[in-house]
């Protein structure tokens, strides 16, 4: 029996890298062959799966935070094709603030912008950007400001330090250094979502409640992005608001169809061809995949319904610290197994305070069920 384990990181807690090594360590003492490799959607641990993908080297930077704070982080460069990768989780993620500091009203994309800006300056000639686990709600208006646009409000004044609360005093804008600045180079954004900016599917309806807003605040920013997107229409003479995968990040998918001329192609999809994984998938018996919530999100563009998808009738195992989907959806989803930690091996409290404890004692189940399958065929 061939084991390969495909698991994302479990947001907060354990990284793809660490998990995919727990899981392959207990499967080893069952004496069962496995290898793993990180993997992400786009969102937090893209540059860690990329690392693995592709050769390139880490770049040390300094930039700022989503609230403005100076913040020392890194992209990864191949100056042999002059191609940059950049996680935004690394520069305007919600990993990088506390819980009381969660406030989408007042989180930027400008650090991202000033990665982008760096990366230009190194000599990327093409930038690659992961969409995912921001704790903004910008529009990526934050990012287009660190990188030449201009806006201002109905007076004619500029407005600086962009942000969610910012984006209803938005009355036009300039583009015309920040053209210049990116002139040349190519742009890709890969993103975990396919939602709208606008609307109940769009960035603030679904995603701005666990970045830290209640009602009030999510009618203010969505009054906002709309303000913002009819500005950027009338300035770009296209409407882009309702493309798959403006919504993703805070709204930074739009920034990228609308000023970049780019589209959001899905992450994880993007990442499993680097790997060659259609073909490599072929030598292994057994899929495991997984992250740290399966619900309804994880079956649309997520690295769970790619993996299954391209799998293509390998037998798949799904492990997660917290199962939402009902035995119905998991059947339609034809694998063999879910394993989740909360309400099997820990409650939910107990699974946040000792991750890696609590994985660890899934994947011996996991491994002990396998070995046991072995013996029996």
């Amino acid at each position: 029996m061939k084991v390969l384990a495909l698991i994302d990181s479990f947001k907060g807690t354990l990284t793809s890298r660490r998990l995919g090594k727990i899981m392959t360590e207990e499967l080893g003492k069952k004496d069962i062959e496995s290898e793993y490799f990180p993997i992400s959607d786009g969102g937090d641990g893209f540059l860690e799966t990329v690392e693995e993908a592709v050769k390139a080297a880490p770049v040390l930077i300094k930039t700022v935070d989503p609230l403005g704070r100076p913040l020392y982080t890194y992209f990864l460069y191949d100056e042999e094709s002059a191609v940059a990768f950049l996680e935004m989780a690394k520069t305007s993620g919600v990993i990088l603030l506390k819980k009381e500091e969660l406030d989408p009203l007042r989180a930027s994309t400008y650090g991202l912008g000033q990665a982008i800006q760096t990366a230009i300056a190194t000599g990327a000639r093409e930038i690659i950007v992961g969409l995912g686990g921001s704790a903004t709600n910008d529009g990526g208006a934050g990012m287009l400001e660190a990188l030449g646009v201009r806006f201002y409000d109905a007076e004619g004044r500029e407005i600086k330090g962009l942000c969610g609360e910012k984006l209803a005093k938005i009355a036009s804008i300039d583009c015309e250094e920040f053209y210049r600045n990116i002139d040349g180079v190519k742009f890709l954004a890969l993103s975990d979502v396919t939602n709208p900016l606008l609307g109940p599917l769009g960035a603030t309806n679904v995603f701005s409640a666990q970045k830290g807003t209640g009602p009030r605040e999510r009618e203010l920013l969505e009054a906002g992005m709309e303000n913002y997107a009819a500005v950027v229409a009338r300035a770009t003479g296209t409407a882009f608001h309702d493309k798959p995968g403006t919504g993703a990040a805070g709204g930074l998918g739009f920034a990228f169809y609308a000023f970049f001329k780019t589209v959001c192609r899905s992450g994880i999809e993007y990442l499993l061809d680097r790997y060659g994984f259609s073909v490599l998938a072929e030598q292994y018996d057994y899929i495991i995949t997984g992250e740290g919530k399966i619900d309804s999100q994880s079956l649309h563009g997520k690295v769970i319904s790619e993996v299954i998808r391209q799998a293509d009738g390998r037998k798949i195992i799904l492990v997660c610290a917290l199962n939402e989907l009902s035995p119905a959806e998991i059947e339609k989803l034809h694998v063999r197994k879910l394993y989740q930690i909360v309400d099997a091996f820990a409650n939910a409290e107990e699974s946040l305070a000792q991750p890696e404890k609590y994985f660890r004692r899934l994947a011996t189940a996991v491994a002990l069920d396998l070995a046991n399958e072995e013996k029996q065929s």
